[in-house]
């Protein structure tokens, strides 16, 4: 060792800071940051930006002077700053030498540090009392700024410092900064680096099962369901079209079945955001999930009414708060309605006696709740007659088609009842009012006949084959097509084999039995050795059941 100069030492630790900066900066390349020397100065002197990430979160109290203000939930703190010197007989000889440490508040240039100083210097001393201990065991200096970044980065030097007040962290706020601007600090800089760190994993798409890195994928909120973009584009974008937005949502199949044992209208209460859906499927079909969410909330929800208006459409809630305005009766003026210009004196008489009739029972502020306004095109109207708010005291003017159309047919045809009413509204007008009528009289009756409203949301349902049990397409309900009683999701047939309902045993009508056992007689759909495919097999297994 004798032989062994000072230079030569110089020369080794010159290799060996090479070899400990060139591993750090592969590990974390924009966290340090090697200064220049053009003084030709002996030593290295860096920038180390270590962050700060648990294992889990941790919940932190952040203190001030007059006691504990809130407290919070992170992953992550904001890094520590720290200048170091590396001496030219580093690390064999002497210790690198901690110049400055700082930890920094992340938005805040001058909020100052999120540490107090005497924790800082806490800090300092511990960084050079551990490449102490290092070289008590080994007889000899070694690289040490990796064991310094674990200590830091993962948290420990927390504990070392005493800083747990049980399994919660205490934090003092800054002087500088009030409790609720250090907190969405906090909490603003914990949320970058989640999704930071989202963005660089890997993660298998559920849909496609292809691994891609976060930066390509969607995580959903509350589950936590990671898809790439492009297959839950897909899903999203169909469901969009055809109007289901309960699919508008997490489409893993543990979640999906947890959304269909949920109560109707449910669905639509997930933690999908406006802007998840823009990211996902654009900026138009963000739109038209809007405008659909906000039309479905109209038809589950009695309190909501859609905008008269056919070119807006949007769901009109009902007011906050109840208006109560009274007025005083001697005020009252005569309006007349020009729409009852046209109609005949006795229409005009019995309408005006009715609906006054009706209206002089009811309260002022009552009247005044039939009116509504819409949020979107800031439409007045009035809740009853959807026409354009005419006040509480001015009575509604209902349409009066179907008395038109009624009392035009009643007379014969060219007589000359029929020939007063075509003069006064013509001839055109009224034959398309009687069409208009009987077209809707007749889709009236077939959906009478031949469909059965969902138990749920009241739409149509019409079956054209297969079993009584019905989930209907929009809301997702389960109920029995024979009678129209709801079924519960989590056992569908005990609705079918409970004796004494009308529908025991009734799974499939005779009808449908009869036609699969004609075409299976038929030798259309046939098994190997002549017996009934497996399919049919199954068929004729759930009806008998």
């Amino acid at each position: 060792m004798s032989d062994i100069t000072i230079d030569d030492v110089a020369v080794e630790c010159s290799s060996m800071q090479e070899d400990e900066i060139t591993v750090l900066e592969s590990i974390y390349p924009s966290l340090i940051t090697v200064h220049e020397n053009p003084d030709d100065k002996p030593g290295r002197l860096l920038s180390l930006t270590i962050p700060i990430a648990f294992a889990t979160p941790h919940e932190i109290h952040l203190d001030t002077i007059s006691g504990p203000s809130a407290s919070l939930q992170l992953s992550h703190l904001p890094p520590l700053v720290l200048r170091v010197l590396l001496p030219s007989v580093y690390p064999l000889e002497e210790a690198p030498r901690p110049i400055h440490l700082r930890a920094p508040i992340p938005g805040g240039e001058k909020a100052g540090n999120w540490l107090p100083k005497l924790k800082l210097r806490q800090i300092q001393n511990k960084l050079v009392e551990m490449w102490d201990e290092e070289k008590q065991l080994n007889d000899e200096g070694m690289g040490i700024i990796w064991r310094w970044w674990e200590w830091v980065g993962t948290g420990d030097f927390l504990t070392d410092l005493e800083m747990y007040n049980g399994s919660s962290l205490e934090l003092s706020i800054s002087p500088l900064l009030s409790p609720s601007t250090f907190h969405t600090m906090l909490k603003t800089y914990n949320a970058s680096q989640i999704h930071s760190d989202f963005r660089q994993t890997a993660f298998s798409c559920s849909i496609c099962l292809e691994n891609r890195k976060g930066k390509s994928c969607v995580q959903m909120p509350g589950c936590g369901c990671v898809f790439c973009t492009p297959c839950l584009s897909s899903c999203w974008s169909l469901a969009i079209t055809e109007g289901s937005l309960e699919n508008v949502s997490c489409p893993s199949v543990s979640c999906t079945k947890q959304r269909a044992l949920r109560e109707r209208g449910a669905a639509m209460d997930n933690d999908v955001t406006a802007d998840l859906v823009e990211s996902v499927v654009g900026s138009s079909l963000k739109d038209r999930w809007e405008d659909v969410k906000e039309k479905r909330k109209a038809e589950i929800d009695p309190s909501y009414t859609i905008c008269p208006r056919p070119s807006c459409q949007a769901a009109v809630p009902a007011p906050d708060v109840p208006v109560s305005i009274t007025f005083d009766s001697r005020f009252t003026s005569k309006i007349i309605r020009l729409s009852e210009i046209s109609s005949t004196a006795t229409e005009s008489t019995l309408s005006s006696e009715a609906n006054t009739k009706t209206d002089s029972t009811i309260p002022t502020e009552d009247r005044w709740a039939r009116h509504r306004s819409c949020p979107k095109c800031s439409y007045s109207f009035c809740l009853y007659c959807n026409a354009t708010w005419h006040g509480p005291h001015t009575p509604c003017a209902f349409p009066q088609t179907s008395l038109i159309v009624s009392e035009y047919l009643g007379y014969p045809e060219g007589s000359e009842g029929r020939s007063r009413m075509e003069m006064k509204r013509g001839k055109a007008n009224l034959e398309r009012m009687v069409a208009k009528y009987f077209e809707d009289e007749a889709n009236k009756s077939w959906l009478e006949s031949k469909t059965r409203p969902c138990s749920g949301c009241g739409v149509r349902v019409e079956k054209s084959h297969g079993c009584n049990h019905m989930t209907c397409g929009r809301c997702n309900s389960h109920f029995c097509y024979r009678c129209g009683d709801p079924i519960k999701p989590t056992d569908p047939y005990k609705h079918f084999n409970t004796p004494g309902k009308s529908c025991y045993q009734k799974l499939f009508d005779q009808e449908e039995i009869d036609r699969f056992q004609r075409e299976a007689a038929g030798g259309e759909v046939v098994g190997g050795e002549g017996g009934a495919d497996e399919d049919w097999r199954e068929f004729r297994g759930i009806w008998e059941w």
